[in-house]
């Protein structure tokens, strides 16, 4: 619970900052931008940021280079079966909603075999950048994290009709570089280097 606490005060309090700023760009250079876009976006960046806070990404508070590896696939279920098997479901978990939204919002990732391949590099950012946190760098969260992301898009799949078509995201005029898609993860993995020490401090 105390890690659920932690993972959502910081996402909350970078929410904050970034979602203004978000809309005020928006506002400027995206005018023709339906609100539907606008809403999900902003879902994807809280999104983003509660990711950043749970894989314990480095930040400025914190930044090392102190790299654990793991390189070898499913060797820790021989150890700790139980302990596995939920991390393992939490990866997994923790990437559907990525799969889900990344096609919904970019034409460009409509395709599993895209969607499992955007998933698969922003996994192997966290796993890489972890390096620089003390965290372990695991092959096996890798795959579970790009699981996750194929079973969000297959997900997605179901509502595309209901949500893309009806609101017009599926519409060439609304569909934007992946470089948008970059940025959004650039840009929340900075707030979080930058805002999380201050955060911790106060909460």
């Amino acid at each position: 619970m105390l890690r659920l606490y932690t993972i959502g005060t910081e996402s909350a309090a970078a929410s904050v900052l970034l979602i203004p700023l978000l809309w005020t760009s928006w506002e400027i250079f995206r005018r023709n931008m339906t609100m539907v876009r606008k809403g999900l976006l902003t879902v994807f960046a809280g999104y983003l940021c509660a990711v950043c806070s749970a894989t314990g990404l480095p930040t400025a508070g914190n930044l090392h280079f102190s790299p654990r590896l793991n390189l070898i696939p499913f060797i820790d279920i021989v150890n700790e079966p139980a302990l596995y098997l939920l991390g393992s479901f939490l990866n997994i978990v923790m990437f559907i909603p990525f799969g889900l939204l990344i096609p919904l919002l970019w034409r460009q990732l409509r395709s599993l075999r895209k969607a499992a391949a955007a998933s698969m590099l922003f996994s192997l950012f966290i796993e890489m950048a972890q390096m620089f946190s003390g965290r372990l760098t695991d092959v096996d969260d890798l795959l579970f994290n790009t699981l996750g992301g194929v079973i969000g898009f297959l997900s997605a799949r179901a509502v595309y009709r209901k949500v893309a078509v009806v609101h017009g995201l599926h519409d060439y005029k609304n569909s934007y570089s992946l470089m948008e898609l970059v940025g959004m993860i650039s840009l929340c993995v900075m707030a979080m280097y930058d805002l999380r020490p201050l955060i911790e401090q106060i909460f």
